[in-house]
């Protein structure tokens, strides 16, 4: 019982510190594995939805 109660303690005092405190996003220049650049505000300015991943392999 006190793992569950430990487990869940800790569960609950992460979740309010998950996310960021920034309402705007910050542009930024990428280049991918291809070496292509890639703009932030250029893709959000033309219409395009955008999901950064921060994930990669090498």
């Amino acid at each position: 019982m006190k793992r569950i109660l430990l487990f869940v303690g800790l569960f609950m005092a992460t979740i309010g510190y998950s996310q960021t405190n920034l309402t705007t996003a910050v542009d930024f220049t990428a280049t991918d594995f291809n070496g292509n650049e890639f703009n932030l505000f250029e893709i959000l300015d033309g219409g395009q939805h955008v999901l950064i991943d921060f994930f990669g392999t090498t």
